[in-house]
């Protein structure tokens, strides 16, 4: 009996003692074994991690892209509209000054006729009468009745004239009427194109909300750099043109066009004071030497001659992007040409084969520029000449 008790206790004493030997070998796992397991766990190797930044912030600047070009073609609608606008405020005062020279002569007419009317109600009758019985033979009679004849033939072709002004009056003034209609249906236009580039502005700042923090510091960093790119910008086109050995001819579109290098981009711009669109650099520059350009990329591109092959472009020539064309700029040469971009970017120089959306191109004479004007260009007058009609050519 006692043998079986010492014989149990033994036992426990061993299972006592595997199980502190248990606990001191868990303890020592979690202490010692654990962490290096932990830190031995597969991790994304660095390289790896740029690489997919690199992915998410280039599929950030393709979608910034499509909505810039989104933005882009709204501007332009907007550019097209308040071209619209004007030539129907041209049209309108045109046909008010018609109106009122029209007006005008009805009235004198009109007054002529009732002084007229007045005479004939009063003497008409008798003097008429006199005029026939104081004859002194049948042959002075004849001669004084087509005498008669003659008067009243000339008072009918003048009520009839009087009636053609009153008619032409009329018509003019229903001109009138629906210019004006179409003035308020343009100006309600423009508003709304206006209203549709501010939302797509929100639209892309949204879309930036939306990105990761590390994208939106890389976009900002991209932005800082352009911007120092900006105040080295005609140093840095100066070089290109000696690297490429391009000839400028002082006093050209081109040497013009570079003048306003670095000039930000702004919607609806055409001064450099302010900034410009593509289009609104475009009329600007052309402006300077004296020729009138509409504001709209889509109206500039129907002017000059056209240019059929790339390999035929010279200095000068407006290249065309887009379908339909919503971008323009001035070809420098070498395969490079001068625009302004987009929002957040400015006047620069950018190579034609970075662009996959080339549309064609359009040659407009201008003639050569050797003095600045001090003063602020302007938009219409005899400073400026509108291109030819012999050169305009219909779209493709």
């Amino acid at each position: 009996m006692e043998q079986k008790v010492n014989s149990k206790n033994s036992l426990m004493k061993q299972k006592k003692r595997f199980f502190f030997i248990f606990i001191q070998l868990t303890i020592f796992l979690l202490t010692f074994l654990l962490p290096s397991l932990t830190f031995s766990l597969p991790q994304i190797p660095i390289h790896q991690e740029i690489t997919m930044k690199q992915i998410e912030l280039e599929k950030a600047k393709e979608e910034l892209s499509l909505l810039e070009t989104e933005l882009e073609i709204a501007v332009e609608a907007y550019n097209a509209a308040q071209m619209e606008l004007l030539q129907t405020q041209a049209s309108l005062a045109t046909t008010k000054l018609n109106y009122e020279s029209v007006k005008e002569e009805y009235q004198r007419q009109t007054e002529i006729l009732n002084q007229r009317v007045k005479i004939i109600y009063k003497e008409g009758d008798i003097q008429y009468l006199e005029v026939l019985l104081n004859t002194k033979g049948f042959i002075d009679f004849i001669r004084r009745l087509h005498f008669l004849l003659e008067i009243g033939e000339a008072d009918a072709k003048f009520l009839k004239r009087i009636n053609e002004e009153k008619d032409r009056l009329d018509k003019i003034k229903m001109e009138l009427e629906q210019l004006e209609e179409k003035q308020a249906l343009v100006k309600d236009r423009i508003e709304a194109k206006k209203s549709e580039i501010e939302m797509k502005i929100a639209e892309k700042e949204a879309y930036m909300k939306t990105l990761s923090q590390d994208i939106q510091l890389l976009l900002q960093q991209e932005a800082l750099m352009k911007e120092k790119e900006r105040e080295k910008i005609k140093d840095q086109v100066d070089q290109l043109i000696k690297d490429l050995n391009i000839s400028i001819p002082e006093g050209s579109v081109v040497f013009t066009a570079l003048r306003y290098l670095g000039v930000p981009y702004l919607w609806a711009g055409e001064n450099p004071e302010t900034g410009f669109d593509c289009s609104g650099l475009v009329k600007y520059v052309f402006a300077l030497h004296g020729v009138d350009l509409p504001h709209y990329s889509g109206a500039q591109f129907q002017l000059g001659i056209n240019v059929d092959n790339i390999e035929d472009l010279q200095p000068g020539d407006l290249v065309f992007f887009g379908n339909p064309v919503h971008h323009v700029g001035i070809y420098m040469g070498s395969g490079y040409f001068i625009h302004a971009p987009q929002s957040g970017d400015f006047v620069r120089v950018t190579r034609l084969s970075e662009r996959v959306d080339y549309a064609g191109a359009r040659r407009i004479f201008a003639p050569p520029l050797f003095e600045f004007p001090t003063s602020e260009v302007p938009t219409s007058g005899s400073y400026l000449r509108e291109v030819p009609t012999s050169s305009v050519i219909p779209f493709p």
